[in-house]
């Protein structure tokens, strides 16, 4: 053996990383340290906000679940599906702003209560933007409350400007505000509910996934029980698995 090629290898006989390997190493380490970390941190604050606010934490389940059918409906990839849900589960998790006397009103809210509870899609999109590898899905929660129409909040984007993930959990979102057992709204049949939806296609929400949803409730049984816990428990697990494959 040459010396060059001794001075390549360990004592051990084994060839030495170049210094570009070791780099590249180390990044892909450091890289899966911080997604499971992230992932700890999502877990961590999901179970916070049920502890909370079992309502709202029920609320994100039951919208993780609806948008991600809606989103496996318009033949989206499997990426975008897991974004998708998980910004379906932390799109409300900035509530945690919010006094218990509005998380737990039964009343009507008052115009500056309102306006602090129209905060909260700025606050959840913070909080999730420190979530390494999660800055696509802190950018959708910020948007959900926009409308087509340009109307909507924070920052009044309209139609396509409205990122897609972000117009894929507002549909879902308005579903379940209006059938939920959590709702603060009046409760809803589904019919009713779909009806409601294609009403306000092509103004509050996206005209062709509002479309795409209601053939999809058509033909599966999808639903959430807001009175059972085990449903809670079942998106998470399913984003438990998102993450480890």
């Amino acid at each position: 053996m040459s010396s060059a090629v001794a001075s390549a290898r360990t004592h051990s006989g084994a060839p030495l990383r170049s210094g570009r390997t070791r780099t590249l190493h180390a990044a892909r380490e450091r890289g899966e340290i911080d997604a499971v970390r992230a992932r700890r941190l999502l877990n961590a604050l999901l179970r916070s906000l049920y502890l909370r606010d079992r309502m709202t934490a029920r609320h994100s389940a039951a919208v993780a679940r609806y948008a991600h059918e809606l989103a496996v409906a318009t033949g989206a990839s499997v990426a975008q599906q897991r974004l998708v849900h998980t910004a379906g589960l932390l799109h409300d998790i900035g509530k945690f702003i919010l006094p218990d006397s509005i998380l737990q009103t039964k009343r009507g809210l008052s115009a500056k209560e309102w306006e602090l509870v129209k905060r909260h899609p700025a606050a959840s999109a913070d909080i999730v933007s420190h979530l390494p590898g999660y800055e696509q899905v802190a950018q959708a929660i910020l948007h959900h409350h926009e409308r087509i129409d340009g109307f909507g909040y924070p920052a009044r984007l309209p139609g396509n400007e409205i990122p897609w993930i972000s117009r894929v959990i507002s549909v879902a979102d308005a579903y379940d505000a209006m059938t939920g057992r959590d709702s603060y709204s009046r409760l809803r049949s589904v019919d009713d509910a779909l009806a409601e939806l294609q009403r306000v296609a092509g103004t509050q929400l996206d005209a062709r996934l509002v479309e795409t949803f209601v053939e999809r409730l058509g033909t599966t049984s999808v639903s959430f029980s807001h009175a059972d816990d085990a449903d809670f428990e079942a998106e998470l697990a399913l984003e438990h698995s998102f993450a480890a494959g």
